[in-house]
């Protein structure tokens, strides 16, 4: 992993921006573009209406597909489900490589770039993953500061199956451009090798939301509803509020990772559980003790 410097003023180059699929990511993109460089033109395509209407309320350019929108010299953004962009990557190479950057912004990053490259392009796509968001859907959601401080993981289109993406972010490369968008956004981008980075989101991003979901499935079971939390159960089950139908292609794809990354899991469970039938507090506080420890490693 390489943590990479944008090139000075990124929006010197950037002619427009074009952003497919306008939810809370999507939006967020549109709304940092125009709060941060506000000369720049921002295009988007958006089925539902709720949401496109609400983006043109904000300036942003509607079209009805990626053929209509200003891509000479501008960047591109698909911010759809994994399996969507995935289609669109490689249903519409031809459009997106007219542009000086394509990207994305879905949670694994190998299915994408295999797209990129059966689609051609021409070089200028780069996969990135940016490490925040909210479990509220939809343009309302997106917030102009979504990015700020937030890691984006770079995945240039020639890192599949190979090691880290060092030294890749020159600044007439691909990756460069990628690295000067995400910083122009407020972001703090890092290159990686798609493969490795697809293997760190299951332990990393999709096992949280797992748990998640099944904890909130757990006290519904048991008859907890979620005014009766404190701020710990409310802040553990925050991500059971996310999106079935944004995260089930992903986990469609990352199955036997993500089965992994449970396994390790439920035998964490099943040692706290062991622990306390036979009333061995001490090695509960161990396991907590451990996690504690981990939790003072956060830079």
């Amino acid at each position: 992993m390489t943590e990479t410097a944008g090139v000075a003023n990124p929006a010197a180059w950037i002619r427009s921006v074009t952003v497919v699929g306008l939810g809370v990511m999507g939006g967020s993109v549109a709304k940092a573009v125009a709060r941060r460089a506000p000369a720049v033109p921002v295009f988007g395509v958006e089925p539902d209406t709720g949401s496109a209407r609400e983006a043109a309320r904000d300036g942003v350019h509607l079209a009805g597909d990626l053929g209509e929108c200003r891509l000479n010299g501008g960047v591109v953004v698909f911010a759809a489900p994994l399996d969507k962009t995935v289609a669109l990557v490689r249903e519409t190479a031809a459009v997106w490589s007219k542009a000086a950057l394509a990207t994305d912004v879905a949670s694994l990053k190998v299915p994408v770039l295999e797209a990129a490259g059966r689609g051609g392009g021409g070089g200028v796509f780069v996969g990135a993953h940016p490490m925040c968001g909210s479990e509220r859907s939809g343009y309302a959601a997106a917030r102009g500061d979504l990015f700020e401080g937030a890691r984006v993981w770079l995945c240039p289109g020639d890192g599949v199956g190979g090691g880290d993406a060092a030294g890749t972010a020159g600044r007439g490369s691909a990756a460069g451009r990628a690295t000067a968008f995400w910083n122009l956004l407020g972001a703090r981008p890092v290159t990686i090798a798609a493969e490795r980075h697809d293997r760190l989101m299951a332990w990393a991003s999709h096992l949280p939301q797992l748990l998640g979901s099944a904890l909130a499935a757990a006290l519904d079971e048991a008859g907890v509803r979620h005014e009766m939390l404190g701020p710990g159960g409310t802040d553990m089950t925050r991500l059971a509020g996310s999106s079935p139908e944004m995260w089930s292609p992903a986990f469609d794809a990352a199955a036997a990772e993500d089965a992994r990354a449970l396994r390790s899991m439920e035998a964490q469970i099943a040692g706290l559980r062991r622990a306390l039938e036979r009333r061995d507090i001490g090695a509960v506080e161990a396991i907590m003790t451990r996690g504690r420890r981990w939790t003072a490693t956060k830079a």
